[in-house]
């Protein structure tokens, strides 16, 4: 049988996934200890790993190119993977929150009704501009609040979409710095945070939680489940993971630091 692959983060999930690694009895040779390469080794036979961005991995596995990967369940819900991709276990690390935050300087603004009816049910010109890399997520938050269809502005072609008739709620593509949007290029963002002291200090508040307590999960393509030799080995690293998975858990600070 060839290897499966396997699909791990780089970047700010990097070091706790190397503890998370090593409380479960894997020695992670390569990862995330100065090495520059990407392709470290955990030790595990019949599996070939390689890092990615933990915003690339649960679309990667819904087209099929890895078997097994680790990332956020923001991620995976906002790559809407689930009808490619099999969460097999909750890590239990890497919590954040995905929130909508506006300026603090807004005191009648104080939950995701307030604001929508700030913009959408006024007669201004000026619309709701929105800044988020979580664009599907955002996209179904105004549909939960408003019957629109949102303006989306992107550099990719086949994102951007500008509805004719001007819609009153703008999201904007955000690569980065997104706390750094309001107040001139925008009103409101909807971002991850882990303690809310970045967007404090950028005069924003938290008015809505759009997805509470994102962990890192270990997700599998389900057209590998199906497959007898590569489950039997992709369920070995998830048993294997298990061993850690409650520790992991009960190491995570409970939700309300934000």
């Amino acid at each position: 049988m060839n290897p499966i692959r396997f699909a791990i983060p780089k970047g700010s999930l990097e070091k706790k996934t190397r503890a998370f690694f090593e409380r479960s009895g894997i020695d992670p040779r390569g990862y995330a200890d100065g090495s520059r390469g990407y392709r470290p080794d955990l030790g595990l036979a019949g599996v070939d790993v390689k890092m990615m961005r933990p915003q690339e991995i649960p679309y990667m596995l819904q087209a099929g190119f890895f078997d097994l990967g680790i990332s956020g369940i923001d991620w995976y819900y906002e790559s809407e993977a689930a009808a490619n991709v099999e969460d097999l276990l909750d890590l239990g690390i890497g919590r954040v929150d995905i929130v909508l935050c506006v300026s603090d300087q807004w005191d009648d603004v104080r939950s995701a009704a307030d604001l929508f009816a700030k913009f959408v049910d006024s007669t201004g010109t000026q619309p709701l501009r929105i800044w988020t890399e979580y664009l599907n997520l955002t996209e179904a938050l105004v549909r939960q609040h408003t019957d629109l269809e949102p303006s989306l502005y992107s550099p990719y072609t086949r994102l951007g979409v500008e509805r004719s008739g001007a819609s009153p709620v703008a999201i904007f593509h955000s690569f980065g710095a997104t706390e750094s949007k309001p107040p001139e290029d925008g009103e409101a963002i909807v971002d991850n945070t882990e303690t809310g002291s970045t967007i404090r200090a950028n005069g924003l508040k938290i008015v809505h939680k759009v997805l509470e307590g994102s962990t890192a999960h270990l997700l599998a393509n389900r057209r590998a489940l199906r497959n007898r030799e590569k489950r039997e080995a992709i369920l070995r690293v998830r048993d294997l993971l298990a061993t850690a998975a409650p520790a992991a858990m009960e190491e995570e600070p409970a939700f309300g630091h934000i």
